[in-house]
């Protein structure tokens, strides 16, 4: 039988290349697509590859895009998700006793309604199309793929109208959400290249 025996030198650098590799392992397990390949299971019609582009070029803030990567994955707290893992004693919507879905919390739950048939105006009048053409899940999976990169990147008002969602529950008034947009309309127009980023999809705002 063959011995070999090591100074402590060498077992110092087989225990760090071993702990080397072991860190490597776990942050390519970490990093991998998991979490994306289980909701790309739920819902295998969505263009993901497009999905994922829109979230990432979309130029608004992080706070926003963090929000916007919640949704997508339906991590939100509603209280069908607290209720099925006996959270919350009940599945419906404190705020209006419907079942507190994420698609119900965003569009249809007190004044997000009326709120959500505006944005719904706005972005049929980027893509030049009706209203009805505009579904309720392209706020959680928003799929749009659009030529010219302008009109792809003024998807910003679904972002920010997510985060406006999120964080007023359907209790401002229209007025409310339109000050919302204009305020970060404004804070787009100070951006260098603008008119590159935007082109004049930002003045769509004006025309309701």
């Amino acid at each position: 039988m063959l011995r070999i025996y090591l100074g402590r030198e060498e077992l110092n650098q087989i225990v760090h290349k071993k702990r080397k590799y072991v860190s490597l392992r776990a942050l390519l397990i970490a990093t991998s697509n998991r979490q994306e390949m289980t909701i790309e299971k739920q819902w295998t019609h969505a263009d993901w590859k497009t999905i994922w582009k829109n979230l990432t070029i979309t130029p608004t803030s992080g706070a926003d895009k963090m929000n916007w990567y919640k949704v997508i994955h339906d991590v939100i707290p509603t209280n069908v998700r607290l209720h099925r893992i006996r959270i919350s004693p009940t599945y419906n919507c404190s705020e209006c006793s419907n079942t507190d879905t994420l698609e119900h919390r965003l569009t249809d739950c007190g004044k997000n309604k009326m709120h959500w048939e505006w944005i719904q105006k706005i972005i049929a009048r980027m893509l030049r199309t009706s209203p009805m053409n505009i579904p309720r899940d392209c706020l959680l999976r928003q799929h749009f793929c659009l030529w010219p990169p302008q009109r792809q990147r003024s998807v910003l008002w679904l972002s920010r109208y997510v985060t406006f969602t999120l964080s007023r529950r359907g209790k401002q008034d229209p007025q409310d959400l339109m000050e919302f947009l204009r305020r970060s309309r404004w804070k787009r127009h100070q951006m260098p290249g603008r008119r590159k980023l935007f082109a004049n999809f930002l003045t769509v705002l004006d025309t309701f």
